[in-house]
C-alpha cells in the first residue's frame, strides 16, 4: 500500500504545486492585508484548485506518452516515466478525469457564495489544463503553454483568491500577481528549455523550437528579470507595502538559474532545473505573503 501511494505522489508531480500554492498564497495573503481572511473559505478553494492541477498534471503526461515524447531521450519530470510499470497510462487518463470531475462540486458551492464568474473562471481554467495537452487542441504543441500559464496559474489565480475571500471585485490582485506570474511562466519555460532537443527531433513546437534556443534563453532571462521588476513597479505605485520588496534577498538564486541555462550546452545541463525553478517560485512567494501578513499585523 506503502508503495502504491509513494508512486501516485510521484505521478501527480507533487513539486509542481508551488505554482498553485503560491498564486493562491499571495491571494489569500492581500485578503487578508485588506482585512478579509475566512479559513473555511481557503480550503474549499484550494481543494478544487489541487485537483484541478492534479489532473492536469496526469492528462498532460498521458498524451505526452502517448506520442511518444517521454522515452529514453527525454528528461521531463513526467511523472508516468517515472513509474513506468507501476502505473499503467490507462489509470492515469482514468484518475486525471477523476479529478476534474471531482473538482466540481467545490466550485458550485463557491459558486453560490461569490457567484457565476467563479464557476466561469474555473470551468475555462480546467478546460485548459486538459487540452494543454490533450487532443484536438494540445496547444501546449503550438508554443501556447507559456501564456496559458501566466494567465491561469498566475494573475487569474490570484484575482481568484483575492475575490473569494473579499467578494471585491478590482484589478488590484491582477496588478499585484504579474510579479509571481512572470515567476511561475519562467518554471514551465525552464522546462520546455531543458525539453528542448527531444521535443525538435519529434517535431513538437513548442515555444523555445519556434523561437529557436538561444531566443528561448533570451526569453527566459526576460521572464526572471520582469518578476523583479514589476515587484518595483508595484511597489513604486504603492500597491504593496514595502516590506515585500524583501522578496529580492531571492534574487541570488534567480541569478543562479540563470547562470545555469547560460552555461548549458545541451539538455542534459538543464537537468532537474524544473525543481530548481519550483523552489525559487516557493521562496519569491513566501516572502510576499510574510510580507503582506507583517505589514496587516505591524
Amino acid at each position: 500500500m506503502l508503495q502504491k501511494i509513494k508512486r501516485w505522489l510521484i505521478a501527480i508531480r507533487a513539486f509542481g504545486f508551488a505554482t498553485t500554492t503560491v498564486s493562491t498564497g499571495l491571494g489569500t495573503a492581500l485578503a487578508f492585508h485588506d482585512g478579509y481572511f475566512d479559513l473555511h473559505l481557503y480550503l474549499f478553494s484550494m481543494a478544487p484548485l489541487i485537483l484541478i492541477h492534479t489532473g492536469t498534471n496526469l492528462i498532460n503526461d498521458f498524451f505526452d506518452y502517448h506520442i511518444g515524447l517521454d522515452d529514453g531521450g527525454s528528461l521531463s519530470s513526467s511523472g508516468l516515466t517515472r513509474v513506468k510499470g507501476g502505473i499503467t497510462p490507462d489509470q492515469i487518463y482514468t484518475v486525471g478525469i477523476k479529478c476534474f470531475l471531482a473538482s466540481i462540486p467545490f466550485g458550485l458551492y463557491l459558486t453560490l457564495l461569490r457567484g457565476p464568474i467563479i464557476f466561469i473562471l474555473g470551468t475555462i481554467g480546467a478546460l485548459a489544463g486538459f487540452f494543454y495537452t490533450a487532443r484536438p487542441i494540445s496547444y501546449k504543441y503550438h508554443g501556447l503553454g507559456g501564456p496559458s500559464i501566466f494567465l491561469f496559474m498566475g494573475v487569474i489565480m490570484v484575482w481568484g483568491m483575492y475575490y473569494i475571500q473579499t467578494g471585491i471585485q478590482s484589478w488590484y490582485p491582477v496588478l499585484v500577481g504579474i510579479p509571481v506570474s512572470f515567476l511561475i511562466t519562467g518554471m514551465q519555460h525552464s522546462n520546455e528549455l531543458r525539453d528542448y532537443e527531444n521535443d525538435q527531433r519529434k517535431g513538437i513546437r513548442t515555444a523555445p523550437v519556434i523561437m529557436g534556443y538561444q531566443n528561448a534563453r533570451y526569453y527566459y532571462y526576460f521572464l526572471i528579470s520582469s518578476a523583479y521588476i514589476s515587484l518595483i513597479l508595484v511597489n513604486l505605485y504603492r500597491l504593496l507595502p514595502f516590506w515585500t520588496l524583501l522578496a529580492f534577498i531571492t534574487l541570488p538564486p534567480a541569478i543562479s538559474r540563470i547562470k545555469t541555462v547560460y552555461r548549458a550546452q545541451n539538455q542534459d545541463d538543464l537537468k532537474g532545473i524544473d525543481y530548481k525553478m519550483a523552489s525559487l517560485n516557493v521562496e519569491f512567494g513566501a516572502v510576499l505573503v510574510i510580507s503582506l501578513i507583517i505589514s496587516r499585523i505591524f
